[in-house]
C-alpha cells in the first residue's frame, strides 16, 4: 500500500501545482498584463508629477497603431515627442489638480481651464526615460480595467 501512496501523492501534487499555475495565467490574461513593462516606468512617472495626485492607471501604447477619433488626437500629441523607433511608450495617468509648474517636461496644448484634472507622463520602455508630461481635463483613453473576471 505504501508504495502506491507515494506515486499517488506525487501525481496529486503535480495536478495541484498545474491547476494553480493555470489559474494565475488566466488572471493575468484578463487583467491585460501587456502593460507589465510599464510598471518599471512608475517611479519615473511619479517623479514627473512630483508625487502629487493618485495613480489612475497605466497603458502600454503602440503609437503607430493609434486609430479612431481619440486615438488620432493622442497620436498627434505624441508626435511632438522624440518617440523611440519601437513606437511603444507607457502612458501613466495621475488624477488630481495640476498646473504646468508642477510637472516635469510639460508639453502639448495647455488646457483652457487650470488646474487640470489629469497629468499623463509619457515614458519610454525598456529604459524608463521620461519623454514628457501633458495635462488634460479628461483622459484621452481609458486607463481602467473594466472587466476583472471575478
Amino acid at each position: 500500500m505504501t508504495a502506491l501512496r507515494r506515486p499517488l501523492a506525487l501525481v496529486l501534487a503535480i495536478a495541484v501545482t498545474a491547476a494553480g499555475a493555470g489559474a494565475c495565467g488566466a488572471g493575468r490574461n484578463i487583467l491585460g498584463t501587456s502593460t507589465s513593462p510599464c510598471f518599471y516606468a512608475l517611479p519615473v512617472a511619479k517623479q514627473a508629477v512630483e508625487g502629487r495626485g493618485s495613480l489612475d492607471g497605466v497603458r502600454l501604447v503602440d503609437v503607430a497603431r493609434l486609430t479612431g477619433r481619440g486615438g488620432r488626437a493622442l497620436r498627434q500629441l505624441l508626435d511632438q515627442l522624440p518617440i523611440p523607433p519601437s513606437h511603444e511608450v507607457c502612458l501613466v495617468a495621475y488624477s488630481g489638480s495640476y498646473i504646468l509648474d508642477q510637472v516635469e517636461l510639460p508639453f502639448g496644448p495647455v488646457p483652457s481651464t487650470l488646474p487640470a484634472r489629469y497629468a499623463i507622463a509619457v515614458v519610454t520602455i525598456p529604459e524608463s526615460a521620461l519623454l514628457g508630461t501633458f495635462l488634460t481635463q479628461r483622459e484621452p483613453l481609458s486607463f481602467k480595467h473594466e472587466h476583472l473576471g471575478l
